[in-house]
């Protein structure tokens, strides 16, 4: 995953924060989008160094905000695919599910570094017939790189909207990753998966213990 496309992973994680009690209506839900970008934007602009310096900053948001509406279980769950998580026990998956939240506040901080005045715009909404499911595109604007558009996956889960996938040029964030899921399980098992991923967060546990004392 290029940084880029990284750094649109946080702005439009942190957009969905909001999500949970829009309206259906694609104008309103426009409107409603793009004043919560402006928002972001504004943040950005006025926090990101403060939240480099004091990763609590960015993880207090994540785990009020981003993790009630970005479905980590359902996510993590579409890399593994139905078959192998009806593998596992509710512990296991319970266990996957906090090892995989923990990447995710990863990704955001090291995303964070890569902020250069980007601003954000929502271009378009589609939306099912059933206006339960569809994709928000939201046009990255940067001062130094192409502009980019990037699609996320939305659907309505319970009275609250919630994602687990975006696409960057046709590519799907979750299929991208699918086979080092899988092929990780198949090869290691459950095991094998859970310690790569904590091995791969401890470097930032580690800056989160310097950062708290």
């Amino acid at each position: 995953m290029t940084k880029t496309v990284k750094y649109s992973l946080l702005v439009l994680l942190w957009l969905f924060s909001q999500l949970a009690n829009a309206s259906v209506d694609n104008q309103e839900l426009k409107q409603f989008f793009q004043a919560k970008l402006d928002r972001i934007n504004y943040f950005m602009q006025e926090n990101h160094n403060n939240a480099l310096q004091n990763p609590s900053i960015l993880m207090t948001f994540v785990n009020t905000d981003l993790l009630t509406v970005w479905s980590a279980k359902n996510t993590i769950r579409a890399m593994f695919g139905a078959q192998r998580w009806s593998e596992l026990t509710i512990e296991q998956e319970s266990q996957l599910i906090a090892a995989y939240e923990q990447t995710m506040r990863r990704y955001l901080y090291e995303v964070m570094r890569q902020y250069q005045g980007q601003t954000a715009t929502v271009d378009s909404i589609r939306l099912n017939d059933k206006q339960n499911k569809g994709w928000l595109r939201v046009v990255l604007d940067s001062p130094s790189l192409p502009d980019l558009s990037i699609d996320l996956k939305i659907y309505k889960e319970d009275s609250a909207w919630t994602i687990y996938d975006f696409s960057f040029q046709g590519i799907s964030f979750v299929k991208m990753k699918q086979n080092y899921f899988q092929s990780t399980f198949d090869e290691k098992g459950f095991e094998g998966v859970l310690a790569d991923l904590n091995r791969k967060n401890q470097e930032f546990n580690e800056k989160l213990k310097v950062a708290k004392k």
